[in-house]
């Protein structure tokens, strides 16, 4: 591939880009912007450097994970590969946050965007998700189903672009503060998305017939009496032109219901007054000419555009000097004589990480219990925990079962603690499982709400302790997703104790996927099938740095593993204990590592006896 030519604006040098791979990777979005979201991009350049290269990352990377799920090949057909192709990106971003830099060119613009601008990922997962329902095939029946899909996928995606917008113009960065604080701005908010998402359907219609999929409500079809297969067949019959003279009314109609917030910057508002005044050129376009909607994206007229853009740009230009942007761009890198040396000879970034703060010790238990003293070659190296009995602890003392699980999250941070002070390598807690979907609502409910809350405990508490999860985003609230991942990324200096999640975790399901990565990888050349040995295939797990298990233990009574690390505990020795989890603390893990201290361990090998006993 050749390598991209920067633009001669200095764009990214007044954003603070200096590093050249970086640059690459923001000028890939940048092209990606211009080439499929015209409007997009135009008003991209009524905002100040640092807001522009954030917005170009934000829609390049999200353009080239759709353009992955709505891929077709040579036949026209859906491309039967592009399902793998998705799952590979995703599975590369996500291993690319933790690391804090990309390992593509347009991954590591997002993922510098989102580090700089303190993006919690939960709403790229989300769209990750619904992405993957659009490999399969989407069909709307009714307009409620369509208004669930936007809210899912584009009003996330704008809330957050929005609030750069909004923190440029010296508000909450968060959408729900801004909410909670601007009377009716959510709804005023989600109005204007599905305005703009049901402008996009009309224009792209040509787009997604040609993949077979009508992005309209069948609802719709029916109340206006087209019928799916002219659509597809491309008849423009005079239903169907009504149809888009209607829905270009309904959407103008919203666009003309969405009032700006008050207290903006001067400059974002020229900025979003041009946003919604493009999208009213655009839903003009499609309605002058509905039947070309068939065959081709209307364009947008250059004169029109431009009446609209150059006083746009004067007016932000004349706000912005006038209210200058208040964040700063990250400083230019040292001179090569300034620069500190760094470990590897790493280069010196925009955004350093900042200073780690001491870990705090572990709080001693309240009895005035003090860990076991032993050998450190009779210690686990890693022990694993099926933390059962919640509900029947509750049961048994006339309680909701959602009182047990809040009553074991206690009992799970009196177990970290005590890891810490027995210096415990590894430990392994079963949080949720792929099979605890099927509990009664209000108990997930519960559940969905105390996992993030313990995760965000456990990190603010500052103890040193590295967070890891072991898990699928399938099903996951995106609140859910985003605190996991915040967590690793928060505590990935830490040294001490490595403490994995296993969240919406099955461990067959873990092996299938590892298999089916490891068979991806291979159909691609890029592994020979003779060399995968155990170790190779380990690499292709949830967290594949993860030793194996050497003790697994379960409370509340039942004597099963329950589909909890079938790969990492082959050799482990198993403990069931009749305890319920709520009434363990770190005592109780003291007391099983005790245990464990005493076993010997044979690995399928005979004992070998000490020569003085055969006489």
């Amino acid at each position: 591939m050749s390598p991209i030519a920067l633009p001669a604006t200095g764009v990214y040098q007044r954003s603070g880009i200096h590093d050249e791979a970086l640059r690459r990777g923001y000028e890939a979005c940048r092209r990606a912007t211009r080439a499929t979201g015209e409007i997009e991009y135009a008003v991209s350049l009524l905002l100040p450097p640092p807001l522009r290269t954030a917005t170009w990352a934000l829609y390049g990377a999200v353009r080239a994970v759709d353009d992955l799920a709505d891929a077709v090949g040579s036949t026209g057909e859906a491309d039967p590969g592009r399902a793998g192709r998705l799952e590979a990106w995703i599975s590369a971003f996500d291993s690319d946050l933790r690391a804090g830099q990309g390992s593509d060119p347009v991954r590591r613009a997002l993922i510098h965007t989102m580090l700089n601008w303190n993006l919690p990922p939960g709403f790229l997962h989300t769209l990750f998700e619904e992405l993957r329902q659009d490999v399969h095939g989407r069909q709307f029946t009714t307009w409620q189903e369509w208004r669930h899909y936007n809210s899912l996928i584009n009003t996330p995606l704008v809330l957050r672009a929005g609030s750069l917008l909004l923190r440029a113009a010296g508000l909450s960065t968060e959408p729900e503060a801004i909410a909670s604080s601007v009377p009716d701005a959510a709804v005023a908010c989600q109005t204007a998305v599905e305005a703009i998402y049901l402008t996009d359907a009309l224009v792209d219609l040509s787009d997604d017939l040609d993949r077979g999929h009508v992005p309209l409500p069948q609802e719709a079809l029916d109340d206006a009496g087209v019928l799916r297969t002219d659509l597809l067949a491309r008849h423009a019959t005079p239903a169907f032109e009504d149809l888009v003279r209607r829905l270009a009314d309904r959407a103008r109609t919203w666009l003309d219901r969405t009032p700006l917030p008050p207290g903006l910057h001067p400059a974002v508002g020229v900025a979003l007054d041009a946003y919604t005044d493009l999208y009213r050129l655009r839903l003009k376009a499609a309605a002058d000419a509905p039947a070309a909607l068939l065959n081709r994206r209307p364009e947008l007229p250059r004169s029109a555009r431009l009446r609209l853009l150059l006083p746009a740009r004067a007016r932000a230009a004349l706000a912005w000097g006038l209210f200058p942007f208040p964040i700063q761009p990250c400083p230019p890198p040292l001179a090569p004589a300034e620069m500190p040396e760094r470990p590897g000879g790493a280069e010196a970034t925009c955004s350093p990480p900042a200073q780690r703060r001491p870990a705090v010790a572990p709080h001693p238990h309240p009895s005035g219990a003090r860990p076991p003293q032993l050998p450190v070659e009779a210690m686990p190296r890693h022990v694993a925990i099926v933390m059962d009995g919640n509900g029947r602890w509750a049961t048994a003392r006339g309680l909701p079962r959602t009182d047990g699980h809040r009553q074991g999250v206690e009992a799970l941070v009196d177990v970290v603690h005590g890891a810490l002070e027995i210096g415990l390598e590894y430990l392994t807690l079963y949080a949720f499982s792929t099979e605890n979907w099927k509990r009664p609502a209000a108990e997930l409910q519960t559940l969905m709400y105390e996992i993030p809350q313990v995760v965000r405990r456990l990190v603010d508490e500052n103890l040193d302790v590295r967070m890891r999860w072991a898990g699928t985003r399938s099903r996951l609230p995106a609140d859910v997703i985003e605190r996991l991942l915040e967590a690793e990324r928060t505590t990935r200096d830490h040294t001490g104790l490595t403490l994995t999640m296993c969240v919406n975790y099955g461990g067959r399901a873990e092996i299938t996927a590892a298999a089916a990565k490891l068979a991806q990888e291979a159909v691609a050349g890029k592994v020979a099938p003779g060399s995968v040995s155990e170790h190779a295939f380990a690499r292709y797990l949830h967290v594949p740095e993860l030793p194996d298990v050497d003790l697994l233990v379960r409370t509340g009574g039942d004597q099963r593993t329950s589909n909890f690390l079938p790969w990492q505990a082959t050799y482990a020795e198993l403990l069931f204990l009749d305890t319920p989890w709520p009434t363990v603390d770190r005592r109780t893990l003291w007391d099983v590592i005790e245990q464990y201290a005493r076993r010997t361990r044979r690995y399928g090998s005979v004992p070998r006896i000490p020569t003085q006993t055969l006489c």
